[in-house]
């Protein structure tokens, strides 16, 4: 059975926009503005409402931050 990891660092994430984390022909995340996390602390395939999976991610709010404008 493949291991997978149970967190991501904002550089994963940032790879993971530009489709460099996953591979090719896999789903990507936005790019900055739009990427609104900044780590994922905690991430599986079983738990949740409905035992298909479960993720925990974390973003630093700032003032400065497009949406406050």
């Amino acid at each position: 059975m493949a291991e997978y990891p149970n967190s991501f660092t904002k550089e994963d994430l940032l790879k993971c926009a530009e489709g460099q984390l996953f591979g090719p022909g896999n789903a990507q995340l936005p790019k900055p503005p739009m990427l609104m996390m900044d780590r994922i602390t905690d991430i599986s395939s079983n738990g949740g409402i409905h035992n298909k999976g479960h993720v925990v991610a974390e973003f630093d709010i700032a003032p400065s931050l497009w949406f406050f404008d």
